[in-house]
């Protein structure tokens, strides 16, 4: 046998880890390449212990050399262990062809402002898990500028998953251990805010004050339709139909190429759909004739800025609660859950899953709570 590896010691550890196709284990041990490097190495995913030892005897056997110590200890005194900022910048590279660019784009943005300011100098094999409490519990008090308020706890732990992420890339790539596993999250630090709704009856005392056709078609169509607002942005005439609307893209501003101020990409959910519209909103598609080639906007994509705006200036005039835009999606889904709309046919509505409907919008309108409990008697 011509051996690819030496190995100086039969020491190898099994590691537990929960997947969404259930528990698997890990089997890692110590390897000398041979040109002198000593590396972790880790064989995946392996259903039962027995099978992950087996792994191990397989690979050793087949692939390495039993010696004493390293055999050739040639070690580069000028070679830098990798810093988190120089494996970020690779892990993000490695990203193109499994992310939109838009996701890319918010991954960025995050390394940039809660990782690497704190993180991005140390060596990815000193973070140690003291270390990385450290940096997670100055991340649980960090507050948002603008409110002065703390981060919400969902927005805290999608920081805290992106990081360890990157450093199971690090594992599973260059074999430094990822000691966030040890790290324990912490516990919900405050109560869960209140998603924030309209019901029709504040919809339609807000759209009666809007006095541009274009804007007035533009909530409508929010309102009564659920989808996001990237894929009204994106629609062009030939995506409206006498009883639907064809959803099969959306606009982001959030692109690499700082050239272009944004992209036509597919729809979040990946998928076209041909979504039915009701009689309100094609009543209001016969009054607004839509231009070319954006539907709304015309050459150009209308401004975010501008509709953020334009919208609250509504809001205010109408004297209604001021909700964000988005939040015209989650009416729009408790208004469906309100009529008692089955799940299935509201998921497909806004091409959402069934299970991300629930979990997002399963709550009822208070009446509706008063109800039930008054037939129950």
């Amino acid at each position: 046998m011509s051996a690819e590896y030496y190995i100086s010691s039969n020491k190898y550890s099994l590691q537990e880890r929960q997947t969404k196709r259930g528990r698997v284990y890990d089997v890692v041990f110590r390897i000398i390449t041979l040109d002198g490097d000593e590396k972790q190495k880790k064989l995946s995913g392996f259903t039962t212990k027995a099978l992950a030892k087996q792994a191990y005897v397989d690979f050793v056997t087949s692939k390495c050399e039993l010696v004493k110590n390293n055999p050739i200890k040639k070690k580069d005194p000028s070679k830098k262990e990798p810093t988190v900022r120089e494996l970020l910048q690779e892990y993000i590279a490695s990203l193109s062809n499994q992310n939109k660019d838009s996701t890319i784009y918010s991954k960025q943005g995050t390394y940039r402002i809660y990782i690497i300011p704190y993180l991005g100098d140390i060596p990815v094999k000193d973070l140690t898990k003291e270390r990385l409490y450290k940096w997670q519990d100055n991340l649980w008090q960090t507050k948002n500028p603008r409110t002065g308020e703390y981060y919400s706890y969902k927005y805290l732990s999608n920081i805290r998953e992106l990081l360890y992420v990157f450093l199971e890339w690090c594992d599973s790539r260059y074999g430094y251990p990822n000691n966030m596993r040890q790290v324990q999250k912490p516990k919900r630090r405050v109560q869960k805010t209140k998603m924030q709704i309209w019901t029709r009856e504040q919809f339609e005392k807000f759209i009666s004050v809007v006095d541009d056709p274009m804007y007035h078609a533009l909530f409508t169509m929010l309102f009564f339709t659920g989808r996001r607002k990237g894929e009204l942005f994106a629609l062009t005439k030939e995506d409206i139909k006498e009883t639907a609307i064809v959803f099969d893209k959306s606009l982001t501003r959030k692109v690499l190429d700082k050239s272009k101020p944004y992209k036509i990409t597919s729809t979040k959910a990946e998928k076209e759909a041909t979504i039915p519209v009701c009689s309100t909103v094609q009543v209001e598609l016969k009054q607004y004739p839509g231009a070319s080639p954006f539907f709304f906007g015309g050459e150009r994509p209308l401004a975010e800025n501008t509709v953020t705006r334009r919208f609250a200036e509504f809001c205010e005039k109408a004297g209604v609660p001021r909700i964000r835009i988005h939040d015209l999606r989650h009416s729009f889904v408790s208004m469906l859950i309100h009529m008692g709309a089955n799940y299935n046919v509201i998921a497909d509505l806004i091409s959402d899953t069934v299970e991300q409907v629930i979990k997002t919008y399963g709550h009822l309108y208070e009446s509706d709570k008063q109800k039930i409990v008054d037939e129950i008697g």
